[in-house]
């Protein structure tokens, strides 16, 4: 019986297994760009045993489930980020399959959102942004903006604002961190002492990111980057409190919060509260439909969380920012908002 490619299920099943052969890629192109070998050879092997993989050992998901998570050779556990990987790349190409339609921006948003697959790892396990991976992706996005989305101007604009606002970012944000972790000085006569080795390694904004922002918008257009920016620094933000408390936890210092999360918070609505006070004074007392209530609500969560900073800062790391920037990108792939920020393809 002939397989009907126009029924909508059998596309459905073609995209999913695209996905689970690409995330499968993706998981061999991150391993490899780290530890700096050819994604074409050797063929898969185990990285405990160096056993070659069989080709039916080799199915997406399935494999990992029969062998139980383990190497047929050496027994040895396989990462659960594989499966992972493989699983959410399936989801999201059928994610945008279903939304963008068998078109060219399908084609593309899977590219894109692959490239963002890929950096997650490497961040997430090396705290590295390979060019390797970042570059190519950039001058494809661009000539997909090219030629697919007809802007190219506002590409390149994004690429150049990219580049100059996480600069900016990285330099202050090293004096800041510098500034609460007080680094000793260099001694006199040295060439290069242990702290200035260490102040070498230590990026709060690395330049790996400055290339994501610019990949983004190499894609996506200057409009779109400046919502995966948002969206990318928020989750940051989220994803940077819940890395702190689990860093002053273990030095424990966590219950010293409390005093300055409460002072800082009410500083936070007092601040708020005179504001709007202030424009509904300069309104002429008029009744105005000022939402104070989720104002200062908002006032008293920043007022907190810089509390909670204030602490933990002592003992703050670095921690890893292209996962919460890829999951704005990938979110800002179905922004439509209007306004400035409306920016279809064509």
């Amino acid at each position: 019986m002939p397989i009907d490619l126009n029924s909508q299920l059998t596309q459905d099943v073609l995209v999913v297994i695209l996905g689970l052969a690409c995330g499968s890629f993706l998981n061999v192109l991150a391993s490899r760009t780290l530890a700096n070998e050819s994604i074409l050879w050797p063929p898969s092997h185990c990285p405990s045993c160096d056993t070659s993989i069989k080709w039916y050992d080799n199915f997406p998901i399935i494999s990992y489930l029969i062998l139980k998570g383990k190497c047929r050779s050496c027994k040895s556990k396989i990462s659960i980020q594989y499966p992972l990987v493989e699983f959410f790349t399936a989801v999201i190409f059928i994610i945008l399959f279903k939304t963008f339609g068998p078109t060219w921006q399908t084609a593309a948003m899977m590219a894109f959102t692959s490239t963002l697959i890929a950096i997650t790892i490497t961040d997430l396990r090396e705290k590295l942004i390979p060019h390797d991976i970042t570059y190519p992706s950039m001058l494809v996005g661009i000539a997909y903006s090219h030629f697919i989305r007809n802007d190219l101007l506002g590409t390149l604009a994004g690429i150049g604002v990219s580049y100059i606002l996480f600069d900016f970012i990285a330099h202050y944000g090293l004096k800041y961190y510098l500034h609460f972790h007080k680094v000793p000085p260099v001694e006199a006569g040295e060439a290069l002492s242990e702290a200035d080795a260490e102040n070498e390694e230590i990026e709060v904004m690395g330049g790996g990111d400055a290339v994501l922002s610019a990949v983004i918008s190499a894609w996506l257009g200057w409009q779109k980057l400046l919502v995966a920016l948002i969206i990318g620094f928020v989750v940051g933000t989220i994803m940077g409190v819940i890395y702190l408390a689990h860093e002053m936890r273990k030095h424990g210092i966590i219950s010293q919060c409390l005093r300055p999360v409460l002072y800082v918070a009410s500083l936070g609505i007092f601040i708020v509260a005179a504001i709007l006070g202030a424009f509904q004074m300069a309104a002429g007392g008029l009744a105005l439909s000022t939402p104070w209530l989720g104002s200062c609500a908002l006032g008293a969560i920043a007022g907190g969380m810089l509390g909670f900073i204030s602490v933990g800062s002592k003992v703050s790391k670095p921690f890893p920012f292209g996962p919460a920037l890829a999951a704005g990108a990938m979110a800002a792939i179905f922004w439509t908002g209007g306004g400035i920020f409306q920016a279809g393809d064509r």
